[in-house]
């Protein structure tokens, strides 16, 4: 089973700085220059849209910063930001993990330090699976999530309807943020061609979950320049849902591609901060009749 590295930066700028849109272009720059993290230039610039890392938007004071309204964002000199960057490699990355110091980027010079370095063995989340299995699951989305719906499309139909644009959704059901979460822990692990367990899984997930409560609001961000400099923006969502799943088998298996998710993100553009969540759980206070065991095989 393959591992997964999270390491979170402190960044501070060494001078008054103006964020490029999106913020995570600072730690991305710096490992397409080679400069940080090279052995995983190739993974940044693959195709795949499940690629196995994640790279935060800068935050400060605990909150992911990111553009929404077109005005741009200016960081004094000095000030702490705090970023992450999580990812599963086949590369011999070990000897750069600690890379740290300053650096010149085009935008602007920034001092790079190690806060955290968490290694985790996949295999290993099935110990973290079953101290949940008697809590309520709370997702949390920590910077705006970018998840479209057609991901739920019956695979007999996704080419048909692949060009129509329906945006993204939001208010994502149960189902859709497992399925998506599936298909981040299938690419991970290597397993090809998950199309139809996915859209069965979501189905699955949405019949048998049930939702406690949710806080959840849409949120238009930039999501960066087309070819001629204008700023393409897309609508997400923020906020949280809390659910369970009463089915044990199928719980165990949302607890395991969520856990997954909570490193590597969720939905579109993950690589470029997008899509980044985080697990909370609360003790059931009362527990209801189950349903029966499925009989899904993930």
């Amino acid at each position: 089973m393959p591992l997964i590295f999270k390491i979170g930066y402190n960044v501070i700028p060494l001078q008054d700085v103006i964020l490029p849109t999106p913020s995570s272009k600072v730690l991305k720059y710096l490992i397409q220059s080679g400069r940080l993290l090279p052995s995983l230039k190739d993974l940044i610039t693959s195709r795949d849209k499940y690629k196995p890392i994640f790279i935060s938007h800068l935050g400060f004071n605990q909150r992911r910063i990111f553009q929404t309204n077109g005005n741009l964002k200016s960081i004094t000199k000095g000030s702490r930001l705090s970023s992450i960057i999580a990812f599963s490699t086949q590369s011999n990355v070990l000897p750069e993990v600690a890379d740290e110091g300053i650096f010149e980027t085009v935008y602007g010079k920034f001092h790079i330090m190690i806060e955290s370095i968490e290694i985790v063995e996949v295999e290993k989340l099935k110990e973290e699976v079953e101290k949940h299995m008697n809590d309520n699951i709370r997702v949390r989305f920590v910077s705006p999530t970018l998840l479209s719906s057609k991901v739920l499309l019956p695979p007999s139909l996704s080419e048909r309807y692949k060009k129509i644009d329906a945006g993204y959704s939001t208010l994502p059901s149960v189902g859709l943020i497992v399925a998506y979460a599936y298909n981040v822990y299938c690419n991970l692990i290597g397993k090809k061609e998950v199309e139809v367990r996915a859209f069965k899984f979501g189905i699955l997930s949405n019949a048998l979950s049930r939702i406690i409560g949710y806080d959840l609001h849409p949120v238009t961000v930039a999501i960066g320049e087309d070819s001629k400099g204008n700023l393409r923006k897309a609508r997400g969502v923020m906020g949280w849902i809390e659910f369970d799943i009463p089915d044990e088998r199928l719980k165990r298996r949302v607890l395991k591609y969520l856990l997954t998710s909570s490193y590597l993100g969720i939905g579109r553009s993950r690589g470029i901060g997008f899509g980044e969540i985080r697990l909370e759980f609360r003790k059931i206070e009362e527990k209801e009749g189950k349903y029966p065991s499925s009989d899904f095989k993930g």
